[in-house]
């Protein structure tokens, strides 16, 4: 029953691959068609075609450019990881703290942080550093917000069976309410992977001295559109990679947890 089971879901799973990826086919045909057809000069709205050659050409440079944008990402990403983790925590463990600064984090985030980022290049030059702390600000919300709400959502009765066993506050942090979180983790970090190469993007456009953001600026600027849409090609890939990474640490860490993405 259960290999029947898991029969269904594999051709199910590459049935829905197979249908995303003839769908993007056949978005990038009719786009190839569209340009030639109506004329659109390639200043305006290169064809994919063009933008593969492009990519093709100036790999050296796109590559450079995406090791830059790769290594703010990651930084950040990690370091919004861990800062949200233990301020999760810290929230969670006392109620006087989350009653205090809750409101403040989710007030934080009407703050648009594109009008805040010209303020870390002011500060922090343009250089890594401030498209660091632009990927962190705008990852450790979800993060935090989804940890933080998962922890807060552990079944009591799984607490109170943890103290019939005289498990002490930290057992029962470590093998039951984290545990009991990671779900909610998980999903916060899957919409933080999203931000976290975007949030790069922008701190580069904003100032930098390489990167796909400074790339962008740098081509729409001499009009070389087929290199700026090679460079959002790139992003876009990259922040599929990191989703499907953390998916994979997923399904390997929620083993128990059926229907893990």
């Amino acid at each position: 029953m259960k290999q029947n089971k898991k029969k269904e879901n594999k051709f199910a799973s590459i049935s829905t691959q197979f249908l995303s990826v003839a769908g993007i086919v056949c978005i990038l045909l009719c786009w190839e068609l569209f340009v030639p057809v109506f004329s659109i000069p390639p200043w305006i709205l290169p064809a994919p075609s063009s933008i593969l050659k492009r990519i093709l050409s100036d790999q050296a440079l796109l590559l450079n450019h995406t090791l830059v944008t790769f290594l703010e990402a990651s930084i950040g990403f990690c370091i919004a990881i861990v800062l949200s983790c233990l301020i999760s925590l810290l929230l969670y463990l006392s109620k006087p703290l989350r009653l205090i600064f809750y409101p403040l984090l989710v007030g934080s985030q009407t703050i648009p942080i594109i009008t805040v980022a010209p303020l870390f290049v002011l500060w922090f030059g343009y250089d890594l550093l401030p498209k660091i702390v632009i990927v962190v600000l705008m990852c450790f919300f979800p993060i935090c917000l989804s940890f933080l709400s998962g922890l807060l959502q552990v079944d009591p009765a799984k607490v109170e069976l943890m103290k019939t066993l005289s498990a002490n506050p930290i057992q029962i942090l470590v093998h039951c309410s984290i545990p009991s979180a990671l779900p909610s983790f998980f999903a916060g970090l899957k919409i933080a992977a999203t931000y976290c190469i975007t949030a790069a993007v922008i701190g580069e456009w904003l100032g930098a001295k390489a990167g796909l953001g400074e790339l962008m600026r740098r081509s729409m600027h001499s009009y070389s559109v087929d290199l700026t849409f090679a460079a959002i090609i790139i992003v876009s890939l990259l922040s599929i990679c990191l989703l499907w990474l953390i998916q994979h640490i997923e399904r390997k860490v929620l083993f128990w947890k059926e229907g893990s993405l």
